[in-house]
């Protein structure tokens, strides 16, 4: 009996072991450069970050495909291998990549516009332009970048009791498009939705100051989204600043009071794990 019950940590790791064989390995690889416009020294500690993602459709957050991670990587340039399985490629999907170099948790550098590739057999090839980010107190301790992030909205400052009804699932409604922003770095256009109703418009960034203006919705009635979107509309107008820490970010009236927060959302595959620095 004791043999028995010895033997079943065995099997159940040769399962999971079977497991992961049974994974098939990626089949493609998208490959290029990562490098600045002019040459950049930085620190030897420097973390280099990329990421292939899938845009399934309008309203749905991006699929990562792919992760890359390079730790010490130094000044750029910087190798870019992202192998994905091709099964994966849709025709006419839209893919992108996006990049970052990081130190110490902070963003230093960033794929600005994102960068849209073709992934047919004879397309994988690549090379991202990486931009500075601003020295800034509002991203000193921001790890992924303001534009081109699929924000999802996680809470509503002051809101009132029983506002935050989920939705219901009716007919009129999507109950697999969560409330988000997505502001797009080269046209200065944001778009989103409440949850019910989409959402377009324009902002301007300067600095810390962040300004949404010619804000427009659809007209969509969606009984069971509460009084959440039209809380989440109404603040957008007021917002005046903004304040990232790691992967969240915090619209901010003018006072400074919080009217908004929102996580950075990407699913498929989690971004990879940060490796500990031993203590000097």
């Amino acid at each position: 009996m004791a043999r028995r019950r010895a033997g079943a940590p065995a099997l159940l790791a040769a399962l999971l072991l079977a497991a992961c064989a049974s994974a098939p390995p990626p089949d493609a690889q998208l490959s290029g450069l990562a490098l600045t416009r002019a040459p950049l020294l930085l620190p030897p500690d420097t973390v280099f970050e990329a990421v292939l993602l899938a845009w399934p459709r309008e309203g749905a957050p991006p699929v990562a495909l792919a992760r890359q991670r390079i730790e010490d990587a130094g000044s750029p340039p910087y190798a870019l291998r992202l192998p994905y399985h091709q099964g994966d490629i849709r025709t006419g999907g839209r893919y992108t990549v996006q990049a970052t170099a990081l130190r110490d948790g902070r963003l230093l550098l960033e794929t600005r516009p994102e960068v849209v590739v073709l992934l047919d057999p004879g397309l994988r090839h690549v090379d991202l332009r990486l931009s500075p980010v601003p020295a800034l107190p509002a991203n000193a301790q921001a790890e992924v970048a303001l534009t081109q992030t699929w924000w999802e909205l996680s809470a509503i400052a002051d809101m009132p009791a029983g506002a935050d009804v989920p939705s219901t699932g009716t007919e009129d409604a999507d109950p697999a498009e969560a409330p988000h922003l997505l502001l797009d770095g080269a046209s200065g256009r944001l778009s989103g939705s409440g949850g019910c109703n989409r959402l377009a418009g324009s902002y301007r960034l300067q600095g810390a100051s962040l300004r949404f203006e010619g804000l427009s919705s659809s007209l969509r009635l969606c009984l069971g989204s509460g009084l959440r979107e039209a809380l989440f509309f109404e603040r957008l107008p007021r917002v005046a600043s903004y304040w990232q820490r790691g992967r969240t970010l915090e619209l901010r009236a003018g006072d400074g009071t919080p009217l908004l927060r929102f996580a950075a959302r990407q699913d498929g595959m989690a971004p990879l794990p940060q490796t500990p620095r031993l203590s000097q």
